[in-house]
Formats: structure tokens, sequence, C-alpha cells
């Protein structure tokens, strides 16, 4: 299968997000964690709803950053 074939197989999508100058853009989700991050997002669009940052329940930090946040026991480690 070609490089092409590929990428067009993967679904991109972008989110309908309300900044803080009260201006409308598409973000990927990427971008939009680094948005919230910032502060600069006032409401973005879930497949439920709009969401209002600061109201409505969100992600409190990056999604690629929560397997991080783990504080329980290390099974792994040998004893």
């Amino acid at each position: 299968m070609s490089d092409r074939s590929e990428q067009s197989s993967v679904k991109h999508y972008h989110v309908e997000t309300l900044v803080s100058d009260g201006t409308h853009h598409y973000f990927t989700p990427q971008v939009l964690d680094i948005m919230l991050g910032n502060n600069c997002v006032l409401k973005f669009r879930r497949s439920s709803g709009w969401v209002t940052v600061g109201v409505d329940p969100i992600r409190a930090h990056s999604r690629r950053m929560d397997f991080h946040d783990y504080n329980g026991p290390d099974r792994r480690s040998i004893h």
C-alpha cells in the first residue's frame, strides 16, 4: 500500500472552538490541548454540544501526558 492511500485512510478532524477574542476557529485536538493549557479557549464543541471552559468538566491537561501522572505503586519492580 502506498503512503498516499495510508494517509487518506487516517481520519483527521477539527474541533469547533470559540477563543477568548470572540472568534471561531477549527483546531485539531492537539492544538486545542495547547490552547486550553494557555487559557485561550472560551468554548469548544463536542458531539454532545458546546462545552464552556471553567463551567463544564474538561480534561485538566494534554491527553499525551496522562500516562505520566500515575502515582500508585510500581508493580513492575522486582522485590
